[in-house]
């Protein structure tokens, strides 16, 4: 699985000619990984990095709660579902709006509605990162924009995936079409109109009806390219398949064609194996940055908050620029080690 090249095994059907220089075809179900290409290459993660985000703060969130967004989440770049500051919104519209519409506005309202702030949810993602043993990744911001030294691997996308899989409210979410919504408290001094949102899910698989489709995301930036998570569930076995900076507007069909490969493959061939989350307590000190203010992952936050000005709290912030350049400086130490 160190190879930079194709890897597949003896025997196994022909792979389709796919134009992305980094893949990874794996079975759901064993962890099996049946063919890739460059698995541990870094590239850069676009939106398929909120797949990480959701397994970060799903388990901290109760999604029967609320947010508040603010001038931070309204003035992101790139795609946004249009929240409004000031506005209330249920924290599931805000999944909805991140697994359909790739809503960088809701990424950064559900990671401060998780963590209190952005520098604690990079951290905590790379924290998440470390436990499921996804050791390519270096985390930035919690949306995948471009940003200086966030990278991760085909390999790493596809812990994230499998991960996402194991969670039936992440699974529900990504798996819907469509979905609807309005805030559901707006101030009285608004001067914005509280208008019905929609969305789309932008899955061409799960939209064009593949068989057996099941999610998971996708993503794009000009610096990424195409990025993509896919998995799809057929005669009762699931198989997924990760695509990173693809150069064409073929991703979906590169996607298509390893899934539909992965189905006459499975049981026949392995090349290498998606190794499982470290145990809680394995993950060390270091992992999970006593510098930065601890929360209660215990207890759901369901309470809505108008979040603090960035200029708040000096020791919160200051240990919390402490840890995501610790966490950097983890990530990059350990997106160079390899697996077998």
């Amino acid at each position: 699985m160190a190879e930079t090249g194709i890897v597949s095994a003896p025997g196994a059907p022909a792979l389709p000619a796919v134009v992305a220089p980094t893949w990874v075809v794996a079975d759901v179900d064993t962890g099996q990984v049946l063919a890739a290409r460059d698995p541990h290459g870094s590239f850069r993660p676009a939106s398929t990095q909120k797949t990480l985000l959701a397994l970060t703060m799903a388990p901290r969130l109760d999604a029967g709660g609320t947010y508040t967004a603010d001038w931070e989440d309204a003035n992101q770049e790139g795609t946004r579902i249009g929240l409004w500051p000031g506005f209330t919104y249920n924290i599931e519209d805000l999944w909805y709006s991140l697994w359909l519409k790739s809503g960088n506005d809701a990424a950064t309202g559900l990671a401060k509605a998780g963590a209190g702030s952005i520098a604690q949810a990079v951290a905590m993602e790379q924290a998440e990162a470390r436990r499921l043993q996804a050791n390519d990744t270096t985390v930035v911001n919690p949306s995948g924009l471009d940003a200086d030294g966030q990278f991760s691997s085909a390999y790493d996308l596809a812990l994230w995936g499998r991960a996402a899989l194991q969670r039936g409210d992440l699974r529900r979410y990504m798996g819907s079409l469509r979905h609807d919504f309005q805030a559901i408290a707006v101030p009285a001094n608004s001067q914005f109109t509280n208008e019905q949102r929609y969305m789309l899910n932008e899955n061409r698989l799960l939209r064009n009806g593949i068989p057996g489709m099941i999610g998971v995301k996708t993503g794009y930036t000009t610096m990424a390219q195409n990025t993509f998570i896919a998995a799809a569930n057929r005669d009762g076995h699931t198989v997924l398949v990760t695509v990173m900076s693809d150069p064409k507007g073929g991703v979906t069909a590169d996607a298509e064609h390893l899934l539909d490969w992965a189905f006459t493959a499975t049981g026949h061939t392995q090349v290498g194996t998606l190794v499982d989350p470290l145990s809680p307590a394995v993950v060390g000190p270091l992992d999970v940055l006593p510098a930065i203010a601890r929360l209660d992952t215990e207890s759901p936050l369901s309470t809505s908050r108008d979040l603090a000005p960035p200029g708040g709290p000096p020791m919160l912030w200051a240990a919390s620029a402490i840890g995501v350049a610790a966490v950097a400086a983890l990530g990059a130490m350990l997106r160079r080690r390899r697996r077998p």
